[in-house]
């Protein structure tokens, strides 16, 4: 049997993908499992034992070049659709349901085709209220595919693990947890203010080792951060390493605290103890999934104003450093 998974966007979107992507091994163990996906996406994919084959597509610089380079955009997408119809899928589901992943759907040679939103020649599945694993949940069970996995599932190679351990290097010191602060998102209003993070990692100082991680955008800001911390006590990480070694630094944390974004999608993995901060996004929609985790929100007035760059609110500006600390205080005492 063939199988044709779709899931192009944002990595922890992708990683979200990736519980829905092991429901379908498991019910179909000897199936042929291709998954389509974002080229920047592949770190997340290419180690996942799920998978038989995976293929990507540049969706991101389709959206920001299509204009200025149409005969690109367009040799592109049918590039991807002749990868995609070199095989005859039984199954072709499309856990995304955008026009950029939609447009793959109707280009496979599939004999039946699934899709999350409501589509042409496809059966559709959507419920904003659900949970983004929920709601993909739901598009497999319309394929007639059992859920089975709530979490995200993810690979770390070895060579990753080796990589970020000699980084660390004697840095943590044998006594000292390892905290995994990321204060910096991809949307301004999801960010917790960046100075409460360093006032953080002093309350937590005795007990952890705080290391804040961000891409190399980020890297100043974050040594910043860093800097009312000694050398024994923290390290700024900014854009030193790649995406598998980032998942091999989050597989060791005793800490995570971070917004909206990849960092939460991660630790939720790998089921380490974690604290979300929640501004002007859904968390019944987002929030992580594993037991080890606490969410928090300042405002219970918060709209979800779904705003990038602009909230008038600012939300997440009620947390307190307080409210943080008595989160990781909560989820450290959880067990499994």
């Amino acid at each position: 049997m063939n199988i044709l998974l779709i899931k192009q966007t944002s990595l922890g979107d992708v990683v979200h993908g990736t519980a829905a992507i092991r429901s379908v091994r498991v019910a179909y163990p000897d199936a042929k499992v291709t998954v389509l996906t974002s080229t920047t996406a592949l770190p997340v994919l290419e180690n996942n034992q799920d998978i038989d084959t995976l293929l990507s597509f540049d969706r991101y610089r389709v959206k920001s070049d299509w204009w200025r380079r149409p005969g690109w955009t367009l040799a592109h997408i049918l590039k991807t659709a002749t990868k995609i119809r070199r095989t005859k899928f039984d199954l072709a589901i499309d856990l995304q349901g955008s026009w950029k992943t939609v447009i793959f759907l109707w280009a496979a040679r599939a004999q039946k085709r699934f899709v999350k939103g409501r589509w042409l020649f496809a059966r559709g599945f959507r419920n904003r209220r659900l949970h983004a694993i929920d709601e993909m949940d739901g598009v497999l069970r319309l394929a007639g595919i059992v859920p089975s996995q709530k979490v995200p599932v993810l690979s770390v190679p070895d060579a990753s693990r080796a990589a970020v351990i000699s980084v660390l290097g004697s840095r943590q010191g044998p006594k000292k947890k390892l905290a995994i602060f990321c204060p910096i998102t991809r949307w301004p209003t999801k960010n917790w203010p960046l100075e409460r993070f360093s006032v953080l990692a002093k309350k937590l100082q005795d007990e952890f080792f705080v290391v804040f991680t961000g891409s190399s955008e980020d890297r100043e800001v974050l040594e910043t951060l860093s800097l009312g911390l000694s050398a024994d006590h923290a390290l700024s990480l900014g854009g030193r390493l790649s995406l598998n070694e980032f998942f091999a630094l989050m597989e060791r944390a005793d800490l995570v605290v971070t917004g909206d974004s990849l960092p939460m999608h991660l630790a939720s993995s790998f089921n380490v103890p974690l604290v979300a901060l929640f501004g002007p996004t859904e968390e019944a929609r987002v929030a992580p999934r594993n037991k080890r985790s606490v969410t928090v929100r300042a405002r219970d007035d918060c709209s979800r104003c779904y705003r990038r760059t602009r909230c008038a609110k600012n939300c997440i500006a009620d947390i307190q450093v307080e409210d943080v600390e008595s989160a990781v205080a909560t989820v450290l005492a959880r067990q499994g």
